[in-house]
């Protein structure tokens, strides 16, 4: 009789575990991420609870299903058994403790389902602040954490505020890049943000410096992409790129003056090049005057055929194309300073 029970046991025993073998799974990848810094935590412990109800009990029955631990991608991968509830609790030091459910309800059977889980870091704080540029810029701030060279970017929102997550107790040094504008470092010591406290942000502003001027007094201006020839016509100067840009910088800079020289080739006489160049002063002063720049920031130097730039003197024959070289109007900062790129 008692060997009967005992073959009855073991028969029940090895039933059982047939039966638990055979049943399917899904299989299911549980990612750890980083609520602040939208990047995967490793080395978070993930335990794993199974959560039954046999419908008169009151509270669920819980099984302990194991401990995980997430790789450098902040990964698990688990067979989960299909239409059962789980508890997920996730830790890890210097984070806060998530409590998360997984329900596996139409879990498929032959593709890996997904379940995402964001801890929240401890002793976080926002350095945020705003760069004084013009708005609709372009630019980035990015912060770089010194101990572990991690890094994290923003994009400059439309009015230049930034607003990026850091974790206290450590030294960063962040960037600031809008092209063209600023190329900056600065360094933000762990000092610096443990004198704020809770969720108050550490508030960085900047005001850039402004670009530097490339033209000063003396230097002469040339636009070499743009014609300066004059040619003799009756018709306005309205359609000349080089005095576009001209009015620009001068009604941008109005502390700067400029000195116009008018220049003319040797094919008439020194009295009638003067003429001349008086003729074409006069043409480029109305211009200026009536698109808005004061007559207080430009003046002219009439120079005639004095300073013919190449072999076409006085009784040298020469082609159209090299007498129009000496037909031209070079200008010369004589005060103040602006900044100009040949692609303006």
């Amino acid at each position: 009789m008692q060997n009967n029970i005992y073959f009855l046991f073991i028969l029940l025993v090895a039933c059982t575990a047939t039966a638990q073998e055979n049943i399917p799974t899904v299989p299911t990848a549980i990612y750890v991420g980083n609520a602040a810094f939208h990047a995967p935590v490793y080395g978070a412990k993930i335990s794993l609870v199974l959560q039954e109800d046999f419908g008169n009990k009151k509270r669920p029955v819980s099984t302990f299903i194991g401990e995980f631990i997430s790789d450098s991608a902040g990964m698990i991968t688990v067979s989960l058994i299909p239409n059962k509830s789980y508890l997920i609790q996730t830790t890890k030091d210097g984070y806060y403790t998530q409590l998360s459910k997984l329900k596996t309800t139409n879990f498929s059977r032959t593709h890996q389902n997904k379940k995402g889980i964001s801890l929240r870091p401890r002793n976080i704080i926002s350095i945020k602040g705003n760069i004084a540029i013009p708005n609709g810029t372009k630019g980035q701030v990015t912060l770089t954490n010194t101990t572990t060279n991690y890094t994290r970017t923003e994009q400059l929102d439309a009015t230049g505020n930034y607003d990026i997550k850091a974790v206290k107790d450590n030294d960063y040094e962040l960037h600031v890049f809008i092209e063209g504008m600023i190329d900056t470092v600065v360094n933000i010591k762990q000092e610096a943000l443990a004198t704020n406290s809770g969720n108050i942000p550490f508030v960085y502003n900047f005001v850039p410096n402004a670009p530097k001027p490339n033209y000063r007094a003396g230097d002469v201006f040339a636009l070499k992409s743009y014609n300066l020839r004059f040619i003799d016509r009756t018709h306005r100067l309205s359609s000349e790129i080089w005095l576009d840009t001209l009015v620009r910088i001068l009604k941008d800079n109005p502390e700067v003056k400029m000195e116009l020289q008018i220049h003319t080739d040797s094919r008439k006489s020194d009295r009638l090049n003067l003429l001349l160049s008086k003729k074409r002063a006069a043409l480029v002063q109305q211009e200026l005057i009536e698109r808005g720049v004061t007559e207080e920031q430009f003046f002219f130097e009439m120079k005639g055929e004095d300073e013919i730039l190449n072999h076409c003197v006085d009784g040298v024959t020469c082609t159209k194309r090299e007498h129009a070289i000496n037909n031209r109007i070079v200008l010369i900062v004589t005060s103040g300073a602006f900044l100009f790129k040949e692609d303006d």
